[in-house]
């Protein structure tokens, strides 16, 4: 869908791209060769001189690059091109303060969940890290990616969508938790719980060293990781809708 997106283009924005859908310009192509037809000359000429700088970083494979030119509400537009480099990433800590810490770290790549756990395989995170073309979360602005860099020592991060921003342009506010029932995803009973209880859960496996209790809180990592997937799909979705001809699926 990136390819036929135009809104990331400077002097572009979404309504416009809107319209020149409806006027059968459905691509970079069309762009290119057809131009002067739907825009005006100096648009024309805005649009031309940036082409190369897009097609120059599509092979570049920066995701960075987009997602900091598409508008809130579209930059999950990057997907289904981006999508084998992408990592979604949700974090579980000790509490809120400057002074706790990370306890587990659950990722979704390619479709297989990888789990990072505090005292056994955490440090392997970094890899991720460093090779995630782009990172996306829940909030992650505010809470995953600071956590996460004070954890790790770095001071930079890759490319970054906050999912819970996209979602609030198109309407979905609140937690995770509340955006999925709007949406009818149901989660069982092992799935379930909160930011508070799964703090508990830590402090209490770590008091005890009771598996089963890890097991609860990596469940419910899990599934928060997974909902964050089927949320980024349902936006993406919402930001194609008024493009009419077949596009690639997220």
């Amino acid at each position: 869908m990136l390819t036929r997106s135009f809104c990331c283009f400077k002097g572009l924005s979404p309504d416009a791209e809107s319209c020149l859908w409806r006027r059968g310009c459905l691509s970079w192509r069309h762009l290119r060769i057809g131009v002067r037809q739907v825009l005006s000359d100096a648009k024309s000429a805005s649009v031309r001189a940036q082409m190369p700088f897009f097609e120059a970083a599509l092979g570049a494979r920066s995701a960075d690059f987009f997602v900091n030119r598409l508008p809130d509400g579209h930059k999950l537009r990057i997907f289904p091109c981006f999508l084998p480099e992408a990592a979604f990433v949700d974090i579980e800590t000790t509490g809120l303060s400057r002074q706790s810490v990370v306890t587990v770290i659950g990722v979704l790549r390619n479709g297989t969940i990888e789990t990072y756990v505090r005292g056994r395989n955490l440090p392997d995170f970094i890899r991720v890290w460093q090779t995630a073309g782009v990172l996306l979360t829940f909030n992650g602005t505010r809470f995953d990616l600071p956590f996460l860099m004070r954890e790790f020592g770095v001071a930079n991060h890759p490319a970054h969508i906050d999912v819970l921003s996209e979602a609030k342009v198109w309407g979905f506010f609140g937690g995770l938790k509340e955006i999925e029932k709007k949406l009818g995803y149901e989660r069982t009973g092992g799935e379930s719980g909160n930011g508070e209880e799964a703090v508990t859960l830590w402090r209490k496996y770590e008091a005890t060293g009771d598996e089963d209790l890890l097991s609860r809180l990596i469940a419910y990592n899990t599934c928060d990781v997974r909902s964050l997937s089927l949320l980024a799909q349902h936006v993406w979705k919402l930001s194609c809708q008024h493009y009419d001809a077949p596009h690639p699926m997220f």
